[in-house]
């Protein structure tokens, strides 16, 4: 099983049949840098955007999503988990209103 992908490994939730599925990939960024004054301070910013948009829209700072900053001397493992957290939510699916109709969204993370 080495050579599959560990989200080959999923069985997918059944979605309600009078919805369209729609299926995200979320791609997640972690950017480290330092603020300048009098001390140096390290900042980390946490950055997301969905994988499915062609790559010419994705290449837009437009379409960057800022999810939060990990300030100095807080615990970058502490901060993601609570995002992640709400990530998995998808991997059971969720129903949400699109601007033309409901639709059931999932998402796969592993």
């Amino acid at each position: 099983m080495q050579h599959r992908l560990s989200c080959e490994n999923f069985a997918l939730m059944p979605s309600p049949p009078c919805l369209p599925t729609l299926k995200v990939f979320l791609d997640i960024y972690v950017n480290d840098f330092g603020t300048y004054r009098n001390v140096y301070y390290s900042l980390g910013g946490i950055y997301f955007q969905f994988g499915n948009m062609p790559l010419d829209i994705r290449k837009q700072l437009k379409n960057y999503f800022l999810i939060g900053f990990v300030l100095f001397g807080a615990n970058f493992n502490n901060f993601i988990e609570l995002i992640l957290q709400e990530i998995k939510r998808l991997e059971n699916g969720l129903s949400i209103k699109t601007l033309f109709c409901d639709a059931w969204v999932i998402g796969l993370f592993s």
